[in-house]
Formats: C-alpha cells, sequence, structure tokens
C-alpha cells in the first residue's frame, strides 16, 4: 500500500511539472525583446554601424540646437522631439510607402549614407527606437518640413566672391568631419581646389543625388550603385551666403600632399 502510494506520489509530481512547463511553453514563445535607451544612445554615436565610418551623430544632433549650439553645422535636423512625428523624410504620413516608426526611417540612413547592406538587426532598431523616445520630451506630431535647395536650371550662379576668412570658421564647422582640412577621411577622396564655384554649390545642394530628388528636379538622381553617401545641406542648414564662403576657403587650401 506504502508503495503504491510512493509510486502515484511520484507520478502526479512529474506531471505536475510537466503541466508547468507545458503552461509556460506560450508565455516563453511570446517573449519579445526590448531595446534600451542606454544601448540606443551608444548606436547613435557609433561608426560601427556604418560600413564608412558615418555615425547618426555626424549628421544629426540629439539636443535642442535652439536653446544649445555646440558649434557644428549638421546636414540633417536634430533629433530631438522627433519621435512621436507623424512622418519622416517628407513623406505623406498616408502614403503607402511611409515610415511606420523612426527607427524605420533611420534604416534609410544606415543603407543611403552608411552604406550598410546589412542595414540593422532587430536589436539595433529597438535600441534606437528606444533612445529617440527617450530624448523626445513633447509630442511634436507635426511633419518636419525639409528645405532642399538644388538649383533647377543646374547652372549653380552666384556662388562666386565669397569670404574664405569666415569661410574657414564654416568649413570646420560642416565639412570637416568629413573632409578633414579638405583631405580624404570619411570622405574617401580629397576635395579638388581648382574647380568652378558652381561645381562644389551642386554638390551641397545635392549630396549623392538625393538633394535633387527631393528637390523635383530628377527622380532617377540617387542610385545606391554608384556608391556615393555624400548628404545635401538644405538651404535651412546651410544658407547661400555660407556656402560662398566655405567655396572661398576650400579654394585657397594648398593643394592635398600625395599621400591624400
Amino acid at each position: 500500500m506504502l508503495k503504491n502510494a510512493f509510486y502515484l506520489f511520484s507520478h502526479l509530481r512529474y506531471a505536475a511539472v510537466g503541466a508547468a512547463i507545458l503552461f509556460a511553453l506560450p508565455a516563453f514563445a511570446q517573449m519579445t525583446i526590448t531595446g534600451t535607451s542606454e544601448a540606443g544612445r551608444r548606436l547613435f554615436y557609433s561608426p560601427a554601424i556604418s560600413a564608412n565610418g558615418l555615425s547618426c551623430a555626424h549628421c544629426h544632433a540629439d539636443f535642442d540646437e535652439e536653446t544649445y549650439d555646440d558649434g557644428l553645422i549638421r546636414a540633417g535636423h536634430s533629433l530631438f522631439n522627433a519621435y512621436y512625428r507623424t512622418t519622416w523624410w517628407g513623406k505623406d504620413p498616408e502614403a503607402p510607402d511611409a515610415y511606420a516608426t523612426i527607427d524605420e526611417a533611420a534604416v534609410v540612413c544606415v543603407l543611403h549614407y552608411m552604406r550598410n547592406k546589412d542595414k540593422l538587426t532587430a536589436q539595433q532598431q529597438l535600441d534606437i527606437r528606444a533612445y529617440l523616445k527617450a530624448i523626445s520630451q513633447r509630442a511634436l506630431r507635426t511633419p518636419l518640413a525639409l528645405a532642399p535647395a538644388a538649383d533647377h536650371t543646374g547652372e549653380y550662379k552666384g556662388f562666386e566672391g565669397g569670404n574664405r576668412l569666415s569661410g574657414k570658421d564654416l568649413f570646420y564647422a560642416a565639412c570637416h568631419s568629413c573632409h578633414p582640412n579638405g583631405n580624404a577621411g570619411i570622405a574617401p577622396k580629397p576635395l579638388a581646389r581648382n574647380r568652378e564655384p558652381a561645381y562644389y554649390a551642386r554638390v551641397v545642394r545635392e549630396g549623392d543625388g538625393l538633394g535633387s530628388v527631393l528637390s523635383g528636379i530628377d527622380p532617377n538622381a540617387y542610385s545606391f550603385k554608384d556608391g556615393r553617401f555624400s548628404p545635401f545641406f538644405g538651404a535651412d542648414r546651410l544658407s547661400d551666403a555660407q556656402l560662398r564662403d566655405i567655396i572661398a576657403y576650400i579654394k585657397s587650401l594648398p593643394p592635398p600632399s600625395r599621400a591624400n
């Protein structure tokens, strides 16, 4: 009798353990990964997610540029308070190809500018999303208006006669991080010193072609296969007067060394 009771107890115990595991399986299967703002901040400043040395911070600030100036002029707008916008990249929020979340929009940068064909892992996307949410203190839903300024005539007149002295300060604020002293860096080649001003103006306003696309000039101006990744500076990021001075400074630089 005692032996039978022990036998029954053992089987009931194993059955109970098995049932506990069985009931726990759905909960385990439904577990989802989550992102952290700490990891997202590290990714924001890390060039490791790119194939060319760029990071998110090269083109975007993560603070309010209206209240704090770190001395840099970035091609992209600050992502401070950007998380709750209804759309990104100037897309119509009702368009079928509009990005559902800010991290999906960020993948465009990773592929387009950072040249990372592997894009981001699911964990990295969630971490980036968590960080951008953490720095969005107000639920600003108004889409940010882009201000591409490519010249529809293609001539880029009026960029002669800039002030190279003020252009030096502007160059170090807007260009030096990718073109150190006008030489190769993140940019694979040194800047030419002897081109016409219109050449430099086109490069700054159109970048790798996306500036032309967003200006409504040429929908086919950008191609991933071209290998270009220079961002464009819109008129709200760099004025024509500032660009004129930068061009004067570039043209005043000594020729690049043989090493470049």
